[in-house]
């Protein structure tokens, strides 16, 4: 559940905490022309981190190119994002915060403090909301309405969640780290990541941060067909794990458009679509109050 209320005071930590130990997980699939700048980006921002490149069988050089750099390389065999994803959060489990971010220069590192504290001050989970940068077309037409579409999604059978659902900047505590068991394997797992906080009732606070277009030479290894049915075909299958009467109170409803409207099993089929998707809501809200 999202609260935009504690952005105001994500900027500040007390100076009476202890040291945050903060790592930086960068999966990576043949970004070799942006992570120089990269890392020497996030290096700069945050020279006590730990900086890792989780390389997804590049065949340009990354990897070796981020060693010659002195990063840490980790390589993760199995091809898809949520498998190097899921190998940051196994391998990095000792720290405070993990960063998470793209290595193709899309996000800024310099944000990654407000994130960054908006964890050490009690949230579970972070976000960065790519604001693209105008004038820049960092983000296109296409995968803008393909994340609205995503979102509206997300929203309709799941409930509310983090406003931009597929950012791939977030930062986690310790507690979502510690119940979060990830199953994704590609770009579906950002949708997982946000699902994951809505079942269990973590923190989520949401902080706007500059998107910026990938860095010259660097491709975007997202397909908007292929990616997006596998995105949706998770939130059905989150939708029905996590809300099974709103789901198949929608099935309903969709049942109920397409019968005549002469048919007296199209009140029936209309009265038990209301009756569950009003119980549902019924129970998320006791659900949220007693998360307060």
């Amino acid at each position: 559940m999202t609260d935009p209320g504690t952005t105001r005071d994500a900027n500040e930590v007390s100076s009476d905490a202890p040291p945050v130990r903060v790592a930086v997980a960068i999966p990576c699939y043949n970004e070799a022309p942006a992570i120089p700048a990269v890392l020497a980006e996030y290096r700069a921002a945050l020279p006590d981190a730990e900086i890792v490149v989780f390389d997804n069988n590049s065949t340009d050089g990354t990897r070796d190119l981020a060693r010659a750099l002195g990063a840490r390389v980790e390589c993760v065999t199995e091809q898809g994002k949520g498998f190097a994803v899921r190998a940051a959060f196994e391998l990095l489990r000792d720290c405070d915060v993990l960063v998470l971010t793209d290595g193709d220069g899309t996000y800024p590192a310099s944000e990654a403090h407000a994130l960054i504290a908006a964890v050490a001050s009690g949230a579970d989970m972070a976000v960065g909301a790519r604001r693209p940068v105008e004038g820049t077309r960092a983000m296109s037409l296409v995968r803008g309405t393909g994340n609205l579409l995503i979102k509206t999604a997300f929203r309709v059978i799941i409930g509310p969640g983090n406003n931009d659902l597929l950012s791939g900047y977030r930062d986690f505590g310790r507690r979502y780290r510690a119940q979060v068991r990830l199953r994704s394997e590609g770009f579906e797992i950002e949708t997982e990541l946000a699902a994951e906080a809505v079942a269990r009732g973590l923190k989520v606070v949401e902080l706007p941060v500059p998107y910026h277009p990938r860095i010259a030479g660097t491709v975007s290894k997202l397909s908007a067909l292929r990616d997006g049915k596998r995105i949706l075909l998770a939130i059905l299958r989150h939708g029905l794990a996590l809300r099974p009467r709103r789901l198949l109170a929608l099935a309903l409803l969709i049942l109920a458009c397409l019968m005549p409207p002469w048919n007296w099993l199209n009140g029936i089929v209309v009265l038990m679509a209301v009756l569950l998707l009003s119980s549902a809501l019924v129970a998320e809200e006791h659900v949220r109050r007693a998360q307060r």
